[in-house]
């Protein structure tokens, strides 16, 4: 685990060492480098030491040092790949799992060790010989890859800021970028809020030719299939334990201990409960909120179960203090809270730990989310839809939380977004009404917001659309509509949401502290099991992740009661409206979203922000989390624009 960087078609001096210091908490236990002067190509990496402590040190090279690499990330197959190729003739020089990529770019190309890596990576290889160079990035986006590109220079790193030491990188907001903010919480990629800054898509990889010109292409998709593959429930069981098992038994191979996130939950649960089986003793690590929402007390209780050594961590009033400092580490703007608790999280772990495993991704895989089920009622209704959103309009929003798995209180808001997204469900291509469940800023409210030249980027065009086809070697079937609902629905899931969203919010908070964060669900065989399943196995009445809770009825058999499986799924939040009260929240507020900061900005109208701030006094939740929206905008707009 470390961060990359590099640039080519341009020479600045001290530019390697500066793209390599303002990551150093990437990889604090050293650095590595290589120059190419005459082809204009210099590339360097900081590590964070977990395989091959002695020995692995990059950059790696090839039998005749042709070609080097530098990589972020962890390659969990990297034995059974250096097994094969070391039978192909290959010799290695270490013992490290980067070593694995090089030789397998020699020997099978580009493609072809892409299709073979299980991990987490974003990777350059350059050719000394031809000049040329490529980059890779991992299946679901679990490791980040920013690039800048123009006039013939090429940038590269782990981390935008990166980017920025470089005189030649523009410190600009792309204004149109803010509209996907405030609707989504994060602007999707490939798209930043930077100017000119832009993500290499997961699943993607890059390469780049002598004469400055480069592609980009996809290498994996996320299968759709024709929904016929007839098995029995205990085959499909007994495929997704021994898949799940060895997922486990891949990703805690270290050289250094290996802990977990444990929230007390099915997904998190199932991972230690898994991890037990290959380690005598476990660090596990929870965050609460010392509020009614707390999970803690059921992580607690997990854990003594499974005999781990269990850490509560508490998110205190102060912590609200911590968040320009994570803005900063987060690049990306992300409108959420949350991220106080995750950076503390990491900090608590990091204490003990370099490697923790954690249980995002299954939700992706099997239709954990309460949207899930919403969409997919709404599917069923088809011309009722909007009848049904008139139903809701009429009901007391009291009542209409009832439907709803969240412990907040939706408040009027939430019934103007419900009643919003069955009224327009059936005039909307599915991936925007996959934004509309989720949108923080409805496009009026948007609108209202901004300052009149503003107003026109308050729009849904920006949105992408569902890939329509795409390749026969992925997937049984030619078009989309071919494929079962909630297939596609989980399919969009792995072109934004996952890694714009879930992902960086980890992956930024965790290096922030040198903690490598290892994630077994988005093991892409579970992820192409989980798409050939049928919906019966990820959703059953109301109840979601079916199969999941079936292995936890076997981990968790001897637990005698509120085991894992029968706990009702509640969404992780950060509740602002415990909060909201405490100076150090009314402080930053204050401070962030003031009449003369607001108009000095320049995008929205400082009248509609006050009136904001007035409706966050009703505590009602979508009011609250939208002033923590425009907190962290203006927080990202400080830590890198001014």
């Amino acid at each position: 685990m470390c961060g990359i960087y590099g640039f080519s078609g341009f020479s600045e001096d001290g530019l390697l060492e500066k793209m390599g210091q303002v990551q150093g908490h990437r990889g604090p236990d050293g650095s590595g480098r290589y120059d190419r002067p005459e082809q204009r190509f210099h590339m360097g990496m900081r590590r964070l030491s977990i395989i091959d402590l002695a020995g692995g040190w990059q950059p790696i090279y090839n039998e005749d040092r042709s070609l080097a690499i530098v990589l972020n990330g962890e390659i969990y197959n990297y034995r059974e790949l250096r097994a094969e190729l070391v039978a192909k003739g290959h010799v290695f020089r270490t013992e490290s799992d980067t070593e694995s990529i090089l030789h397998g770019f020699e020997e099978w190309g580009l493609q072809g060790v892409l299709g073979r890596l299980n991990g987490m990576f974003a990777f350059c290889i350059h050719s000394a010989a031809s000049g040329e160079f490529w980059i890779g990035r991992d299946r679901t986006g679990q490791k980040p890859l920013y690039y800048h590109a123009a006039g013939g220079r090429f940038l590269f790193a782990s981390e935008a800021k990166s980017l920025l030491q470089s005189q030649e990188v523009p410190r600009r907001c792309r204004v149109e970028a803010i509209d996907a903010y405030l609707t989504l919480r994060n602007v999707p990629e490939p798209a930043t809020m930077f100017e000119g800054i832009h993500t290499l898509p997961a699943a993607h990889c890059l390469h780049h030719r002598p004469d400055g010109n480069f592609v980009i292409e996809r290498y994996w998709e996320c299968p759709l299939h024709d929904g016929r593959e007839v098995q029995s429930e205990a085959a499909w069981q007994e495929q997704f334990e021994e898949l799940f098992e060895d997922s486990i038994r891949l990703v805690m191979r270290s050289d250094v201990p290996v802990g977990a996130y444990l929230s007390g939950g099915v997904d998190s649960s199932l991972v230690v409960a898994a991890m037990r089986k290959h380690a005598p003793s476990v660090n596990t690590y929870s965050i609460g909120f010392n509020s009614p929402i707390d999970e803690t007390h059921d992580a607690a209780e997990t854990a003594a179960f499974l005999g781990t050594k269990h850490h509560t961590i508490q998110v205190e009033p102060s912590d609200f203090d911590r968040l320009p400092a994570i803005v900063h580490h987060m690049d990306r703007p992300v409108g959420d809270a949350l991220i106080i608790a995750f950076h503390k999280l990491a900090e608590g772990a990091a204490r003990d730990l370099k490697v923790v495993l954690g249980g995002e991704g299954a939700d992706e895989c099997f239709a954990g989310y309460d949207f899930h089920k919403k969409i997919l009622l709404a599917q069923k209704l088809g011309p009722l839809a909007p009848w049904a959103g008139r139903a809701v309009q009429a009901m007391p929003h009291a009542l209409l939380n009832r439907f709803f798995n969240f412990p907040a209180d939706l408040g009027s808001q939430g019934k103007k977004r419900g009643v919003d997204f069955l009224r327009q469900y059936r005039r909307r291509h599915p991936m925007a009404n996959f934004y509309a469940l989720r949108t923080l800023w409805m496009e009026d409210e948007r609108r209202d917001l901004y300052k009149e030249s503003f107003k026109h980027l308050a729009s849904e065009a920006w949105m992408p659309q569902e890939r329509a086809i795409f390749q026969p070697s992925a997937s049984t079937v030619s078009r989309v509509e071919e494929a079962p609902f909630l297939d596609r629905l989980l399919r969009m899931q792995y072109d934004e949401w996952l890694q714009d969203w879930a992902l960086i919010r980890q992956d930024k908070n965790t290096m922030a502290h040198s903690l490598e964060y290892r994630l077994p669900f988005l093991d892409h065989r579970l992820i192409e099991l989980a798409q050939r399943m049928p919906g019966s196995c990820k959703l059953r009445g109301g109840t979601d992740k079916w199969i999941e809770r079936q292995l936890a009825d076997k981990y968790f058999a001897g637990m005698p009661r509120n085991r894992p499986n029968g706990r009702p799924k509640i969404p992780f939040y950060l509740p602002l409206d415990f909060f909201f009260q405490h100076p150090q929240f009314r402080r930053l507020v204050a401070e962030t979203l003031n009449e003369p900061q607001v108009r000095a900005r320049g995008y929205f109208e400082p009248k509609r922000v006050a009136a904001l701030l007035e409706r966050m006094e009703t505590r009602e939740f979508i009011y609250l989390k939208q002033v923590m929206s425009l907190v962290i905008l203006e927080l990202w707009h400080r830590a890198f624009m001014d």
